[in-house]
C-alpha cells in the first residue's frame, strides 16, 4: 500500500479520535474543578487534554515529514502515535 494512502487513512482516524478525545478533555477539566486539586488529579486531566492536542498536531508533522522525505516510515510512525495513545488511555480507564 502507498504511504500516502496511510497517512490519509491514519489522518481520518485521528480526526475520528478527535472527536471524543476533546469530550474526555472537557470532562476532565470538570473534574479537575469538583476535586480538592490534588496532583494526581491533575496528572490524569494533563493525560486526557494532550490527547486532543496531540491528534492535531501528530497528523501535521506527519505530512510535513512525508513533503519533505518522501518515503519515510516516521510518518507513518508520527500519524499511528495518537491511536496508540487513545489504547493507553482506554487502557488506563479501564483497569481498577
Amino acid at each position: 500500500m502507498n504511504v500516502r494512502v496511510l497517512l490519509w487513512i491514519g489522518t481520518i482516524l485521528d480526526a475520528i479520535v478527535l472527536v471524543p478525545a476533546t469530550i474526555m478533555a472537557i470532562n476532565a477539566v470538570g473534574l479537575a474543578q469538583q476535586s480538592d486539586g490534588s496532583p494526581e488529579t491533575m496528572g490524569v486531566v494533563a493525560l486526557f487534554f494532550a490527547l486532543p492536542v496531540f491528534c492535531i498536531a501528530a497528523p501535521l508533522s506527519a505530512w510535513r515529514a512525508h513533503t519533505k522525505r518522501g518515503h519515510n516510515v516516521h510518518a507513518l510512525l508520527l500519524v499511528a502515535a495518537p491511536l496508540i495513545y487513545a489504547a493507553f488511555l482506554v487502557v488506563f480507564l479501564l483497569t481498577p
